[in-house]
């Protein structure tokens, strides 16, 4: 699907034709080896009259009805024609530019039919909604980029909640209730709050590396965000406070901090693609955490 929103967008390179080429055929294998392996297993149940044949029969057969149903109530959503008929260029790696015009044009086609009466005035007020929301939106960039470079804070967890609210590339990020740039101090704060956490949290040692092991997935998956790259100029490490919650004398919730960490961006950017190991956190950044204990 991903393949067919780019080939409709502009034509393909070589690189690009041949891996969907590879896509496709893998694809289109490993539906005939699934059906194949139906056969077989059927077949194999009338010679062996095994049990287990007749069961990994009906199964496969009750998946594959759940998924052509899936498919086929979500062929307009997921955009199923468009990806079949790329497909068929796809299998033969072409790269024909009157080929995809026609195709394109056939795409195309198709969506006119499938729009009700009336939803092109609502497209475009939609359309114009969606321009006037962005300009708003670089407008507050601007803005902010012009504080920064004055060397004054700013406050990013506005820009944040909206960024992660239609993808959220970890659990932290939905937990972070404060954000803020300092261009002096060249750091990107993040507080993080666990209202299910409490003090007995971090007694077992698992649980300690267990935690080690998101912290450091959350780092690399900030580090990855592509609408963060434009604020990248103005901070060179990562502070983040980890807080958890503590009942007072008067019975009140009370959030204490459990753990600190500060770790340089080009830290990150060495490890990228490698695997890490949760025990080794400390040594590629600055922590302060006493198993659950305020800090």
């Amino acid at each position: 699907r991903r393949f067919t929103v780019v080939w409709i967008a502009r034509p393909a390179t070589m690189v690009e034709s041949l891996t969907a080429g590879l896509a496709a055929w893998i694809f289109i294998l490993s539906i005939a080896g699934w059906f194949g392996g139906i056969v077989l297993t059927a077949i194999s149940f009338f010679k062996t009259h095994e049990t287990i044949d007749i069961w990994s029969v009906i199964l496969s057969a009750i998946l594959t009805g759940y998924g052509a149903d899936f498919v086929l109530r979500s062929r307009s959503d997921f955009s199923v024609d468009d990806t079949r008929d790329y497909i068929k260029e796809a299998i033969q790696f072409r790269r024909s530019a009157q080929s995809r015009m026609d195709l394109v044009a056939l795409i195309k086609q198709r969506k006119k039919q499938r729009t009700p009466p009336g939803a092109g005035r609502d497209h475009e007020a939609l359309q114009r909604a969606r321009l006037q929301t962005t300009l708003s939106k670089e407008k507050e960039v601007d803005a902010q980029l012009a504080l920064l470079r004055e060397g004054n804070a700013i406050d990013m967890i506005d820009v944040w909640r909206e960024q992660i609210k239609n993808h959220s590339p970890h659990p932290f990020c939905e937990k972070v209730e404060e954000a803020r740039i300092e261009p002096n101090r060249k750091r990107f704060s993040l507080i993080i709050d666990f209202p299910e956490f409490n003090e007995s949290q971090f007694k077992d040692e698992t649980a300690v590396l267990r935690f080690n092991r998101q912290v450091y997935d959350f780092l690399q998956a900030t580090n990855s965000l592509s609408w963060l790259k434009i604020y990248s100029p103005f901070y060179e490490s990562y502070f983040l406070l980890f807080r958890a919650v503590r009942v007072t004398n008067e019975n009140k919730e009370l959030f204490y901090p459990f753990m600190k960490a500060g770790i340089p961006v080009s830290e990150l950017r060495k490890l990228e693609g490698f695997y890490f190991n949760p025990r080794k956190l400390s040594e590629i950044a600055a922590i302060a955490f006493n198993y659950g204990a305020p800090v």
